[in-house]
């Protein structure tokens, strides 16, 4: 698919969504993708980020393949 037959179809699509949340996440979307200057952390977000890159190192962290078995667990249990 060329990236004009993209655009279009994506254009077609957004014409039809109501749903102000979605917009508003799309729209967040264009513009992360737009801008071109650094993403601006919080000092709680640094240290999130800081907290978890440690707890990795550790062997802390969990595999995506870990996570998808407990959600299909979850989504069976109903």
């Amino acid at each position: 698919m060329s990236t004009a037959e993209l655009r279009a179809q994506i254009v077609h699509r957004l014409a039809g969504v109501s749903d102000n949340g979605v917009l508003k996440a799309i729209n967040a979307l264009l513009d992360f993708k737009t801008t071109e200057s650094v993403f601006q952390c919080t000092a709680e977000q640094r240290d999130a980020i800081m907290q978890a890159q440690q707890a990795i190192a550790r062997g802390e962290g969990i595999t995506n393949e870990e996570i998808k078995n407990t959600v299909e667990l979850c989504l069976n249990e109903n």
